[in-house]
């Protein structure tokens, strides 16, 4: 069965500053200490209760500011997340990049019940009890509930059916993005214009449906790239890529250093 949190962790360990992105989404919760976060170009400060949210697609990179730096960080896959709490604008948090979003969320007001949350997560990720998956979809609910009160205005859900359609297209496009697909075809899908679903894309996402299906693709293919021993034009039709020479274009673009350069780095 899949696993809605795919990893959770608790610790006190030294966290070197880096830079990486996840397939997965990311939350990050610093318990004590603090910490600055470099998220898709924007500067947050996070102390003791603050609680951050990463796209799949968002790179980050983290620099210990104040030790002792306690956190927990946990990947959550978007799909189940979809499948947990279907139409909920809980997840918007995740995916929804608005004008004026924050991917800090202070929740000093509830820190006790966040650090709770976050412990007895921990608990039912470590052990395969009866329930456990159950319990861990309450437990992130509970919590995302939380972030939602404190910060109501990063878990928009659009609201008119147009929107809706657009929010439905991303979603379409996060389970298909390896197979030929184009913005007329998806937007013929969904029943919108070409033009209309470009304008309504950015507002939502942050990105055109172009690149946002451009860095879907990417970010796939730079896992596979890590996990895999394929070769770099496997991957590239693996990730959707018709051409291979486009592939490592759009990579060296991407990442600044061609796939294959990128793997011996990173072997």
């Amino acid at each position: 069965m899949k696993r809605l949190l795919i990893d959770l962790q608790h610790s006190l360990a030294q966290a070197p500053e880096h830079q990486h992105a996840h397939l997965c989404c990311e939350m990050v919760y610093v318990r004590r200490g603090r910490a600055r976060f470099t998220i898709a170009g924007q500067d947050y400060t996070a102390g003791p209760g603050c609680l951050l949210f990463i796209s799949s697609l968002e790179a980050h990179q983290v620099r210990v500011l104040t030790e002792p730096y306690e956190r927990y960080f946990a990947i959550v896959s978007l799909a189940e997340l979809n499948r947990a709490f279907p139409h909920s604008a809980l997840t918007a948090v995740f995916v929804s990049r608005p004008q004026g979003f924050s991917h800090c969320v202070p929740l000093q007001g509830e820190k006790a019940v966040a650090d709770a949350i976050f412990s007895r997560l921990t608990e039912e990720y470590a052990r395969d009890l009866p329930g456990a998956r159950e319990m861990a979809e309450a437990l992130l609910k509970a919590l995302l509930v939380l972030a939602c009160r404190a910060h109501p205005e990063n878990f928009r859900f659009p609201a008119t059916p147009g929107a809706r359609r657009v929010w439905e297209a991303q979603r379409y496009m996060e389970a298909h993005f390896a197979e030929p697909l184009t913005v007329a075809e998806l937007a013929a899908r969904f029943y919108v214009s070409p033009c209309h679903l470009a304008h309504s894309f950015r507002a939502l996402a942050g990105y055109s449906p172009k690149q946002y299906l451009r860095l879907l693709r990417l970010s796939y293919a730079k896992e596979l790239l890590e996990t895999t021993e394929a070769s770099v034009a496997e991957i590239a039709l693996r990730s959707g890529f018709s051409d291979v020479n486009n592939f490592i274009r759009a990579f060296r673009l991407r990442y600044g250093e061609a796939p294959g350069r990128f793997r011996r780095r990173t072997e």
